[in-house]
């Protein structure tokens, strides 16, 4: 027997899984806009911090939400392509928080680097999000505030 009040119990197999289920360093594929509260936002930089550091000029500034420093790091790990391996995830979850911050820039970044996936794997589930994603930029500032800011 299932008690509902049981945090430990498995959800009904009709009940969907919760996207903030998947890991955060994927969710600037997978999740939309609005899905980033600041609960999401403190996990996914939880996460940041504790993965090994992206060996690029910028990389500490970028995982403290520094817009100029994400899009850097992220430019550089667009460039290289397939030469880093697995820093993607990294260098697009640095530009997730700032354009969660509210940072156009990291949003306009964000929009372009999805479309670009979109195209590559003719995928309209990704170009959906980057459209969510472009729309958000109309929508006003930002719900979440960094530490500090």
């Amino acid at each position: 027997m299932n008690d509902a009040s049981d945090p430990t119990a498995n959800p009904p197999a009709s009940m969907p899984a919760s996207p903030l289920s998947e890991a955060p360093l994927t969710w600037w594929r997978t999740l939309p806009p609005e899905t980033l509260d600041v609960f999401a936002q403190q996990r996914l930089r939880a996460s940041l911090l504790a993965v090994p550091a992206l060996q690029l000029p910028g990389w500490k500034a970028a995982i403290q939400a520094d817009p100029a420093a994400a899009i850097g790091v992220a430019l550089t790990v667009l460039a290289e392509g397939v030469a880093r391996p697995g820093s993607l995830d990294l260098a697009l979850s640095a530009v997730l928080v700032c354009a969660t911050l509210g940072d156009p820039a990291c949003r306009d970044l964000l929009v372009h680097a999805l479309g670009r996936r979109a195209r590559r794997r003719a995928d309209l589930d990704v170009l959906r999000l980057a459209h969510a994603w472009r729309h958000r930029g109309h929508q006003g500032s930002s719900f979440i505030t960094a530490p500090g800011r």
